[in-house]
């Protein structure tokens, strides 16, 4: 018999899934943020920076959509998220 509100209930495999790539996806927008090489021309550069930016932009909503789907899901994003940082 299913549950009273109607939540369906997610393999545990999949809300891990979630949790990593909404961990890995932050991680990847910090670390691309962090590493901005300078090219020396201003329009190049400002070009770059503008090209990071949007990548990293669109890391972060990935993550919020993780984030969004796990929460839709009811998992756990603080044992998840414990579990990821022990690498």
């Amino acid at each position: 018999m299913g549950s009273a509100d109607g939540a369906r209930q997610a393999p545990a495999r999949v809300v891990q899934a979630l949790a990593e790539g909404r961990s890995m996806t932050r991680e990847l927008a910090a670390d691309l943020l962090t590493h901005l090489p300078e090219l020396g021309s201003p329009p190049e550069q400002r070009l770059l920076d503008a090209w990071v930016e949007q990548a990293a932009e669109t890391l972060l909503a990935l993550s919020d959509a993780f984030e969004e789907r796990l929460l839709d899901l009811g998992g756990s994003l603080g044992t998840q998220e414990r579990r990821g940082s022990r690498r």
